[in-house]
């Protein structure tokens, strides 16, 4: 009897859907922040565990991090597939970016390709990358730093967002941690002793405001003032900005950074404050292969009936292991509702039945696209041509 491998991952994925959607409820119910997701990470590897797949924790030297393997009875003479699994949330509003989602879609795609390699007898090696931190500190760029990726021939993984778009290209961005020292005094009786560590923050901010005439279209600064001082009558003698900034190619990037850091230290020059900058990793932008992104396009038209909108921003630490690897990036509309990432409304959005099922499509869509180029080696000769252009 001929078995098709779209079929093959439809089940695959259809049989897990109720423990998925299980999983995902649990770590959407119990958000935990950049490398905290303690409960996510061990709900994501017991399941993994259980199901018979071999699982090594801590990789790359972050706690929360892990990676699933699973080689083709077959043997590994076929490709090296990896899928990533994201579930950090925002603080105060939980999953307002769907990583719940994206936690339990690349299980999906993980347990479809395995099904595919022991059932169709494909040769190859298939790897789930948990990654911790995507919201704040870039936790795939320390695992890539540290080797953890090596060996792969393709990496693949999707996000909701308000609309669908396999071609996806992010803003570069660059987060940073802005402390300025000054002197406290009393603001009623000595204020002239003091030295206002508020008044440099409030300076900073309202010249890079200024600075926003001379900024490009897809050029983005956005921050804001985390410690501005405690109690009106006292001079601060601490304010502390947490800023980040978005440009619309990597190569941008520095430009920029080096007008923002101007400010930050004519702000300090000009309340006589001293300051300390901190950097966080920088995200590169996300550069789609365009022969995956058409299949993935094509796929995912034909099911919603309308064409892909890639106007859509944001940055991803993604986007730095597309600047090594053959990737794919899938964007998917959450609900159908036109929501914002990053809203209450999102994280509501997350937990629906809706959004689960519209996230096992895309899964099932980015799983049939790397079965493609496990057993359609010219389809796999374009993808790496592509990507080499």
């Amino acid at each position: 009897m001929f078995i098709s491998i779209e079929s093959v991952i439809h089940q695959a994925i259809s049989d897990a859907s109720y423990d998925l959607r299980r999983l995902s409820l649990e770590i959407h119910d119990n958000p935990e922040t950049a490398l905290e997701e303690k409960w996510a990470c061990r709900y994501l590897t017991e399941y993994l565990n259980g199901e018979g797949y071999k699982v090594e924790q801590g990789v790359g030297g972050l706690e929360t991090a892990f990676v699933a393997s699973y080689t083709s009875p077959s043997g590994n003479s076929g490709l090296n597939v990896g899928f990533c699994s994201e579930y950090d949330a925002l603080p105060l509003i939980g999953h307002g970016c769907g990583h719940n989602l994206i936690a339990i879609s690349g299980v999906a795609m993980f347990l479809a390709l395995s099904k595919v390699m022991d059932t169709c007898g494909v040769p190859g090696t298939v790897k789930l990358f948990g990654t911790p931190a995507e919201e704040a500190k870039g936790g795939k760029i320390i695992m890539h730093k540290q080797g953890v990726f090596e060996g792969i021939d393709l990496l693949m993984m999707v996000h909701p967002s308000a609309a669908f778009c396999g071609n996806w290209h992010s803003q570069a961005s660059l987060s940073m941690t802005v402390e300025y020292f000054g002197k406290s005094a009393h603001a009623a009786m000595s204020p002239w002793d003091g030295i206002n560590a508020g008044s440099a923050a409030t300076i900073a901010l309202q010249t890079i405001g200024v600075l926003r005439e001379q900024l490009k279209p897809d050029w983005r600064a956005h921050g804001i003032i985390a410690d501005g001082g405690q109690v009106a009558n006292v001079i601060p003698d601490y304010s502390r900005i947490e800023y980040t900034i978005r440009t619309g190619w990597s190569e941008e990037l520095d430009t920029l950074r080096t007008r923002i850091l101007r400010i930050f230290e004519a702000a300090a020059l000009a309340t006589g404050c001293t300051h300390k900058v901190k950097e966080e990793h920088a995200y590169l932008d996300n550069l789609a292969n365009p022969v995956l992104a058409e299949m993935y396009d094509d796929i995912m038209s034909a099911k919603y009936q309308k064409q892909p909108d890639c106007n859509v921003g944001g940055s991803t630490d993604f986007g730095n292991l597309s600047h090594s690897f053959i990737t794919l990036h899938g964007m998917y509309d959450l609900a159908g509702t036109g929501v914002p990432n990053h809203s209450k409304e999102f994280t509501k959005g997350a937990r629906t039945k809706e959004a689960h099922e519209r996230t096992l499509f895309a899964a099932e869509t980015i799983a049939r696209i790397a079965a493609r180029c496990l057993v359609d080696k010219e389809f796999w000769s374009k993808v790496q041509q592509a990507h080499k252009d």
